[in-house]
């Protein structure tokens, strides 16, 4: 391997930043898709929480319901995702996961910066697919910079080692 590839070699069982990436954006659109499910089990959590203490009555409404936390949440996935493709298109030049991540992400901000009624669960496919689509944006953007490695490997392959 190359010296300058070495920063870049990890062990098996390493997590990546496009395999932390893609597993959280699919996390995000599990939630998406289960949250109208657990509109259902809102108002017994709330009583269950509101036994505990009073002052988490209102907790698992603002977990699981809160324009203000998805937002946070679609900008942080948006913001993670652009700086780790972005990276990972310096090494690879391959467009296809931007344009992936770009798609979906504009399905994510749809989603959670529109002007939705509380009844409308338009949104919710907004999410659920921006949130897939960045997934796969991160693992397109992992098959890409796997394909470049072994290209680079096999270009600094000595050619007399190779035959001897």
């Amino acid at each position: 391997m190359n010296d300058q590839m070495g920063f870049f070699h990890r062990h098996r069982g390493a997590i990546s930043l496009d395999t932390l990436g893609a597993g959280a954006s699919l996390a995000c659109a599990i939630h998406c898709a289960a949250l109208p499910l657990m509109f259902g089990l809102l108002p017994g959590l709330q009583l269950a929480l509101s036994a505990v203490a009073s002052e988490w009555s209102g907790l698992a409404q603002i977990l699981l319901w809160s324009h203000e936390a998805e937002r946070f949440v679609v900008s942080t996935v948006v913001v993670f995702a652009a700086l780790v493709l972005g990276f990972g298109f310096t090494r690879h030049h391959s467009r296809t996961p931007l344009g992936v991540a770009g798609a979906a992400s504009v399905l994510m901000i749809i989603g959670a910066f529109g002007d939705w009624s509380v009844s409308d669960t338009t949104h919710v496919w907004f999410q659920v697919s921006g949130g897939l689509g960045i997934a796969l944006a991160h693992l397109l953007n992992m098959r890409a910079l796997h394909r470049h490695q072994r290209q680079t490997d096999a270009r600094h392959v000595d050619l007399p080692q190779a035959i001897g």
